[in-house]
């Protein structure tokens, strides 16, 4: 009960405070207010003060009333008006006795000066005052006085007036440039839309495009030989693994460009454009399905399942082989949205579809490979090799490091997604390239409703689902920064330059001025030049690539260029 006291008369001491400390802001509020207010009316009545005192100190105290004309000064009144019809100078209305005391020792010092004696004033003044003319004088300086006062009050109030009329200017001054931004800004959108769709149109355009493209390619002649002489040879013959949804496109863009400034040749499927897969179904990788294999090409950039036998018929022992990683649950939904998992299932629409999937998994076991040998459970894996049935069985863990090990003695870097600035580093380091021939775009990125649908229990269910997948990315991301370790600190700095002169090129083709941009040399690339149509190579997806550049180049050409392709 003591404490319970003790505590009950400490809330009251504190509600005493904070009502003692909330009066004492409201008076202190308010009392500076009054102060304000009043050093204001005595600033205003000692100004006033001072005036007077000043045209006192100049007229004598008899003739404070006469106008300030130049004529001479009034004689001295008559004696029936010495004293009782003497005018006497009325007050201000807001001066107060405390007011009055701010001018007297002025007026002290004045007080000779306002003496004169009257004999001198008669001297001075030639022309009688009658009594009419002084009341008629006195009328006058009356009307005069409440004129100043007027004016005063006017010029008083004259400041907040302007003040308001200034605020309104500068609103309608703010609407104006606000409108006129804003109507600038849709001019200079549009004009850039134009400029952009003019240059696109000239680059596509035959002349203009084959002169910029044989330019570009003896630049990149120039640059191999250079680069030749210094350290390396770059590396030609280049197999790369397109696993889906894991960034390869933008990577595949890379190779496109590089083997088509160059000259060199590249696989082509015989039947669809887009992978080596007969009839539209994914399956493993077969000489049949490849259009004329015996040509010797040097790069592998279309979607295909990894099989080492027929590579081998096909590519040169030193070949290298490339393929990219993503994180698999977010792999997992990027695969299930491209595909459209939900429609082709036939499962109801929900808010919520990719934990609806996971949590009745065993229902759509058979429905998954609808499209072929392919399906959203350890997905990955699927691309480099690993039996579907396999695949499918969520107790598949002895096989697994035998996989991943299989994997890693079969391709000579695994490029990571979520990485992808360092793993373009090695991989310009193990081919012996230019950093311009790095430089990339970010293609085929998509944006759906549930991107960010995750959580722990999610994730868990993936990894039990895929765990093939999550045993790969785990390994290979381990090892990619176990490779950048082994570089040394002058990974780092290449890295750091890599990124200023991505975001300069960007910024560059992006905008619409000039038709050059000078990247200068550094430590780890000479000085060279980005164009028009590089920027333009730089943002189409593959298949953009290969109907506008590619397929020009081919001859003869597969049955499907020729005369189109269905899925059957």
């Amino acid at each position: 009960m003591s404490r319970m006291k003790l505590v009950f008369v400490i809330l009251i001491l504190v509600a005493l405070m904070g009502e003692i400390w909330l009066r004492g802001f409201e008076r202190s509020s308010s009392f500076a207010f009054v102060t304000h207010m009043l050093q204001y009316r005595h600033n205003n009545a000692t100004a006033k003060v001072l005036m007077a005192e000043t045209k006192e100190a100049k007229i004598p105290q008899r003739q404070k009333y006469q106008p300030q004309t130049q004529r001479p000064l009034l004689p001295t009144p008559q004696p029936w008006a010495h004293r009782s019809h003497q005018h006497k100078q009325q007050k201000p209305r807001h001066q107060t006795d405390d007011m009055e005391e701010v001018g007297s020792e002025r007026k002290r010092q004045n007080q000779q000066q306002q003496r004169q004696p009257e004999k001198q004033l008669q001297q001075q003044q030639s022309v009688p005052l009658q009594h009419s003319d002084f009341k008629q004088k006195l009328a006058e300086s009356q009307l005069q006085q409440v004129k100043s006062q007027r004016q005063q009050e006017e010029y008083q109030q004259q400041p907040y007036a302007e003040y308001q009329q200034q605020l309104r200017h500068q609103q309608v001054i703010f609407q104006q440039h606000e409108h006129l931004k804003h109507n600038y800004s849709q001019e200079k959108e549009s004009q850039q839309q134009k400029t952009k769709h003019q240059q696109k149109q000239k680059i596509l355009q035959f002349p203009y495009r084959n002169q910029q493209l044989k330019h570009l390619r003896h630049l990149n002649q120039v640059s191999a030989v250079n680069s030749s002489q210094h350290k390396c040879a770059p590396r030609k013959h280049v197999v790369f693994l397109r696993v889906h949804k894991t960034g390869s496109t933008t990577v595949a863009n890379i190779f496109a460009r590089f083997g088509y400034l160059r000259n060199l040749t590249f696989a082509i499927p015989k039947y669809v454009p887009h992978g080596f897969f007969p009839n539209c179904h994914y399956d493993t990788l077969k000489r049949e399905n490849i259009f004329n294999p015996d040509a010797r090409p040097n790069l592998l950039i279309r979607h295909f399942f990894y099989n080492e036998s027929v590579l081998k018929g096909v590519f040169p022992r030193n070949a290298i082989y490339v393929a990219t990683l993503r994180e698999p649950f977010a792999q997992f939904k990027s695969f299930f949205n491209n595909f459209n998992i939900q429609a082709r299932f036939e499962f109801p629409r929900t808010k919520y579809p990719v934990t609806y999937f996971l949590t009745n998994r065993h229902k759509f076991i058979w429905q998954t490979w609808m499209i072929g040998k392919l399906g959203p459970q350890n997905n990955m894996a699927i691309h480099f090799g690993l039996p579907y049935q396999d695949s499918m069985d969520e107790s598949y863990h002895n096989g697994v490091i035998n996989f991943v090990n299989y994997v890693e003695r079969k391709f000579d870097l695994i490029l990571i997604t979520e990485y992808m600035d360092e793993s373009l580093i090695l991989l310009r380091r193990l081919l012996c390239w230019e950093i311009k021939d790095i430089i990339y775009f970010t293609l085929n990125k998509r944006e759906y409703a549930y991107k960010n649908e995750e959580s722990n229990t999610l994730r868990a269910l993936h990894r039990q689902w895929s765990p093939v997948d999550h045993a790969l990315y785990e390994h290979f991301n381990k090892t990619l920064w176990q490779k950048i370790s082994q570089q040394g600190t002058s990974f780092r700095d290449e890295l750091r330059v890599f990124s200023q002169i991505l975001h300069a090129v960007r910024i560059f083709c992006n905008s619409t001025d000039g038709e050059l941009h000078t990247v200068s040399a550094t430590k780890w690339n000479g000085a060279f030049t980005i164009t028009r149509t590089e920027c333009h190579l730089m943002q189409i997806n593959i298949r953009q690539f290969t109907n506008e550049y590619l397929n020009k180049t081919i001859n003869p050409k597969p049955d499907y260029l020729q005369h189109g392709w269905v899925c059957r």
